[in-house]
């Protein structure tokens, strides 16, 4: 079972890593999982390109964002 923690760390981590594109990454991923029928991975997945956009639009605009 993931956990919020877990999905936020994620995002971070992709956040960090691909910045502005990182929601489009996280959304690729999410429709791999789900064209897999892991359909637990993709909502995760899901959440996770939700999150990284919130860090994404938070880093723009100069406000931290904790989780």
């Amino acid at each position: 079972m993931t956990t919020e923690t877990d999905l936020w760390q994620t995002a971070r981590i992709i956040a960090e890593q691909h910045g502005t594109d990182g929601p489009a990454f996280a959304a690729r991923m999410a429709d791999s999982f789900r064209l897999g029928h892991t359909i637990d991975a993709h909502q995760a997945w899901v959440s996770i390109a939700a999150k990284v956009a919130v860090l994404i639009e938070a880093s723009a605009s100069g406000s931290t964002h904790q989780h």
